[in-house]
């Protein structure tokens, strides 16, 4: 019964995020809080995805595992990094993938000292008992039988030094590095011998959870107009914008890089800053392409849908197409 119900894959407000920051330019009085941003939610994604390599190790036939799941109820959202479902209980993972010295202390304060400096963070033992309760209410409202919910903070990077200043054994029972999940896991598993629910209610509990999963909505876009972003395709070797089509192929001026796809993750940034809907014109603007035949002839490569005929036509963007990672890191070196 082992399966990733709701498999590890980015989250598009985080795509939107780091898309976002790449597309603002240097200048805008907006970029130093939209790096940042994006920065810090590619960093919890990395340290979530760190997990997998884990939770591939649980027992087959025993869990249905969901990431990133983000539930309404009546006082908004909450959200669970993982959430764990067998027949004997569950398990909320909370991820954190932080660096330096993190201490937890009597005041129920979680702090990083680093370089003289203190860096307040939220407590994280606070927030997973928030989730455990609103998801025990969930799941009271939906009526299905009462199963305990265990809770684990996991911190992904193993130079992260995690130091328990306080009295109460819960801080160390509930904070580990990633090491620990397996063992800890294990150690459910023991407590929790007797099935509770039977596996037509688990499947439907599964179900339910991603019916009613909202995903997060990018912030900040209304601080931008169409002008404000840059525009072009992005070099894959140096960075540099815009690569100029020449030749059959994309080719930046900076590094001589050259590649044929490149254009695609450009089209993925457009679907996510401005909209899954393009036409020639605004394409050819985007990518910073003159030849309205050059500009078809790419978008018609990718077999989108198509709405409308001639000068009325639009294509859909498939962003999961656009950024495969097989197709995002192709392209050659060519040298003058």
């Amino acid at each position: 019964m082992f399966l990733f119900i709701k498999p590890i894959v980015i989250p598009a407000h985080i795509l939107q995020a780091d898309a976002l920051d790449r597309r603002t330019p240097p200048h805008h009085p907006f970029k130093y809080k939209i790096s940042r941003r994006a920065a810090n939610l590619l960093s919890g994604y990395k340290g979530e995805k760190s997990l997998k390599y884990h939770l591939d190790f649980l027992p087959e036939k025993e869990f249905f595992i969901h990431h990133y799941i983000r539930l309404p109820d009546k006082n908004g959202h909450f959200q669970m990094d993982f959430l764990l479902l067998s027949r004997c209980f569950y398990l909320i993972i909370e991820v954190k993938n932080v660096y330096g010295n993190m201490h937890f202390d009597d005041m129920s304060q979680t702090y990083r000292e680093m370089d003289g400096n203190v860096e307040v963070f939220t407590n994280p033992l606070e927030q997973i008992k928030l989730q455990h309760q609103r998801l025990l209410s969930w799941l009271r409202i939906h009526e299905f039988p009462p199963v305990p919910i265990e809770k684990i903070v996991v911190y992904s990077r193993d130079d992260t030094y995690l130091r328990n200043l306080t009295s109460n054994q819960v801080v160390s029972e509930i904070v580990m590095h990633r090491d620990s999940v397996l063992p800890k896991i294990k150690g459910f598993m023991n407590k929790h011998q007797f099935s509770l629910i039977t596996e037509d209610q688990l499947m439907k509990l599964s179900w339910m959870l991603l019916n009613d999963h909202v995903p997060e909505e990018s912030s900040g876009m209304g601080n931008f107009y169409y002008s404000d972003w840059i525009k072009g395709v992005y070099c894959p070797g140096c960075g540099a914008v815009p690569m100029k089509w020449k030749s059959g192929k994309w080719q930046c001026v900076n590094c001589s890089c050259a590649s044929k796809t490149t254009h695609r993750p450009a089209l993925a940034d457009y679907a996510l800053l401005v909209g899954k809907y393009i036409n020639n014109r605004q394409a050819r603007d985007w990518l910073q392409l003159d030849s309205i035949h050059t500009t078809k002839r790419l978008i018609q490569k990718e077999y989108f849908q198509e709405f409308g005929k001639t000068s009325g036509r639009r294509y859909k963007l498939d962003i999961e197409k656009l950024l495969n990672d097989k197709v995002h890191n192709e392209f050659a070196k060519v040298h003058n």
